[in-house]
């Protein structure tokens, strides 16, 4: 596996109904959500981990530091800007993360993920 450190990816997202504070239980206002910039970020780092992963494996996030800075329209579209800022023994991946709603910066994130096995990883939920 030979991924390169900070390179920038970037993914869209757009905000529906669904992502609102209101519909998650987060708030009471028809916004983004916390929780749904946290899985747009998650998804961001997870599609862009997937490049370097050979068939059969996988990532999962075991931690994610976040500050939703700046509220956002339902409708709006969001852009995720990331990058890999580090690699531990193959397996930990540390990446920085922004949110952009057009210029407007509306959070960011430190997350990390760790590559595993998708099949020996489902085998643990049956023992």
């Amino acid at each position: 596996m030979n991924i390169e450190l900070n390179e920038i990816f970037e993914e869209k997202y757009l905000v529906s109904d669904e992502n609102s504070a209101k519909n998650m239980g987060s708030g009471d206002l028809e916004v983004l959500s916390t929780p749904s910039l946290v899985a747009f970020i998650e998804n961001a780092a997870k599609n862009y981990l997937n490049n370097y992963l050979p068939e059969g494996m996988g990532s999962v996030g075991i931690n994610i530091n976040i500050n939703h800075i700046a509220p956002t329209l339902i409708g709006s579209s969001i852009t995720v800007k990331g990058k890999i800022t580090e690699v531990i023994k193959e397996k930990i991946i540390k990446f920085s993360l922004e949110a952009y709603e057009k210029e407007k910066k509306i959070g960011n994130a430190e997350h990390t993920r760790v590559v595993i096995n998708n099949e020996k990883f489902l085998e643990k939920l049956h023992n």
